[in-house]
């Protein structure tokens, strides 16, 4: 269950992200540059985090 949780999480990550934070915040300051800034630290940040949460713990 807490898998489910972190996924909710992170989805919640990416719409607030997407919807709000680079249309409303960074596009209007930062312009196009900022925009793919954010997209490519929000997508590296999930990955890392899903990739860490679905391996397997090694003894």
């Amino acid at each position: 269950m807490p898998k489910v949780i972190r996924l909710c999480l992170i989805g919640s990550l990416h719409a607030t992200c997407y919807l709000w934070l680079i249309p409303q915040v960074i596009l209007p300051r930062f312009g196009a540059t900022g925009s793919k800034v954010a997209g490519v630290c929000a997508v590296t940040l999930s990955l890392i985090l899903v990739t860490l949460m679905f391996r397997g713990k090694k003894s």
